[in-house]
């Protein structure tokens, strides 16, 4: 399976975009810093690629090792 750019789901990019975006402007008025924002999201990637990242891999290993297999 290969994605295309030209199906690349542009309106979930935009409101991710669009969501971070007013949280980033909206959230230092109730009292919470910019900085905190940006640490926590760059945590969520970093908590992604270490522990979601090898688990796809791996299945996607697993399946080419069975697909190898049949053949």
């Amino acid at each position: 399976m290969q994605i295309s750019l030209n199906k690349l789901p542009w309106k979930d990019i935009a409101l991710g975009f669009i969501l971070v975006t007013v949280l980033y402007i909206t959230l230092p008025y109730l009292g919470i810093n910019r900085y905190s924002i940006v640490l926590a999201l760059i945590g969520m990637a970093e908590w992604g690629t270490k522990y979601i990242l090898p688990w796809i891999v791996l299945y996607w290993g697993i399946r080419l090792i069975k697909s190898l297999e049949a053949k």
